[in-house]
């Protein structure tokens, strides 16, 4: 494990004394027209960093091609599903944990926390469909917040491993067999799964972020779990050892419970891992404001993990560079707003002072790294709708959106404000 994390970060390197070789003369170019200070600050926001980055994890997901495979286990676990207003979706949530081909028994425990709409009728009716592999329990949680409904179902769970599902995510039928190897063969603190989309095919949105999951999320988490550093094990699906859950305190009253839990677990040296085999489905914003409201959520997810526990206080070299990682994500999204779109702006007008040939470059190399990582996922035999223009859109303009998105969450954060339950 050590010697593939040096070979890729060395990979890295190499990439970036390559790119700087060209930057030198880049910046050359236009320093006589912008300040040099801006001219490198955007440089490295917009090419030599992000190449970095990503030719090291491009390089490590090479290196750790092989699917791994666990020999599977017949333990009880118990799922917990926190539930808001989720009438609509609950049902079959629900039905597919109940369709599970798990070899041991679940015990599901529904939490409904404080629910105003028929979120407790639609559990009540799915109770009947319960069967001796598989439990069914309805809890009530007056407290509001998802934290809250997460560690009140962290009170009544017996076994040493959980699972949490979210209410809008359907479990394909292995998937619970699948986690439950990983974690009960390797003894991890938390595994997190493979998500993909389910309304892929609702709006425009959703089919841009069926590519984001199925190609940036995975390749993000494939990296950080070959070294049992995953920094996020999502609420949405992700499987944790029960005792060193209730060691760390549970989940935290704030916006990014499971980034901040993930994050005080790697704190305290306990590996957090990625199981792509484990695949679930969840449903994704249809508009583009809902869009952007989760992925600003997620940004002040992100900073109250690493104000929780910063990049220099992680408990393993793995984890501290994996967190640096996510604060230079700060940066680069400030580079790519007032760096890369003026200077695309610039270019429109004949002006490739910052955007020109090199940047046409890196979003031809993005596309082959993309292409790997789309062949990565082909390979798990579970099916994925695709989408010529969700793609498209997905390349050209979604790192637009979500930028602009985590900078407006990394103010609120910065101004302290308070989020919603979800």
């Amino acid at each position: 494990m050590k010697t593939k994390f040096i070979l890729s970060i060395c990979f890295g390197g190499l990439w970036l004394i390559v790119s700087l070789f060209f930057a030198v003369d880049w910046a050359q170019d236009i320093i006589y027209i912008l300040p040099d200070v801006y001219v490198w600050w955007v440089i490295i926001g917009i090419a030599l960093l992000p190449g970095f980055l990503m030719s090291s994890m491009f390089f490590s997901n090479m290196l750790h091609w092989k699917l791994k495979k666990y020999p599977d286990t017949a333990e009880d676990t118990t799922i917990i599903m926190c539930a808001h207003d989720e009438e609509k979706n609950i049902a079959q949530s629900i039905q597919a944990i109940l369709d599970q081909q798990y070899a041991g028994h679940i015990r599901l425990i529904v939490v409904d926390n404080a629910s105003q709409d028929r979120t407790k009728q639609e559990i009540l009716q799915k109770q009947a469909s319960a069967h001796a592999g598989c439990s069914l329990e309805y809890a009530y949680c007056t407290q509001p917040g998802k934290a809250h409904a997460l560690n009140y179902g962290l009170e009544m769970v017996r076994t040493r491993y959980f699972i949490t599902v979210d209410a809008d995510t359907c479990l394909e039928k292995q998937a619970v067999q699948k986690i439950m190897n990983r974690i009960a063969a390797c003894q991890d603190a938390c595994v997190a799964g493979n998500l993909f989309v389910q309304n892929c095919r609702a709006s425009l949105a959703a089919k841009m972020q069926n590519y984001d999951y199925l190609l940036s999320i995975a390749a993000i988490k494939r990296f950080q779990g070959s070294y049992r550093s995953t920094l996020v094990a999502q609420g949405a699906f992700s499987a944790y050892q029960t005792e060193s859950v209730r060691q760390v305190g549970g989940w935290q009253e704030v916006m990014g419970e499971d980034i901040v839990l993930t994050y005080q677990l790697l704190h305290q040296k306990l590996p957090s891992a990625y199981e792509p085999r484990a695949v679930g489905y969840t449903a994704v914003p249809e508009t583009l404001g809902g869009l952007y409201n989760q992925r600003k959520r997620w940004a002040i997810g992100m900073i109250e993990g690493l104000s929780s526990v910063p990049p220099w206080r992680q408990g393993t070299a793995y984890s501290r560079y994996f967190t640096f990682v996510n604060l230079s994500v700060i940066y680069l999204d400030l580079a790519f707003l007032f760096g890369l779109i003026p200077g695309i702006i610039l270019a429109l007008f004949g002006y490739c002072y910052l955007a020109g040939f090199l940047t046409l470059f890196a979003v031809a190399v993005s596309v082959l790294f993309f292409l790997s990582m789309y062949l990565y996922q082909r390979r798990l035999g579970i099916p994925f709708r695709n989408s010529v223009l969700g793609f498209l859109c997905f390349l050209l303009f979604f790192q637009a959106i979500q930028s602009t998105a985590a900078v407006h969450g990394y103010v609120i954060r910065l101004l302290r404000r308070k989020g919603e339950w979800k």
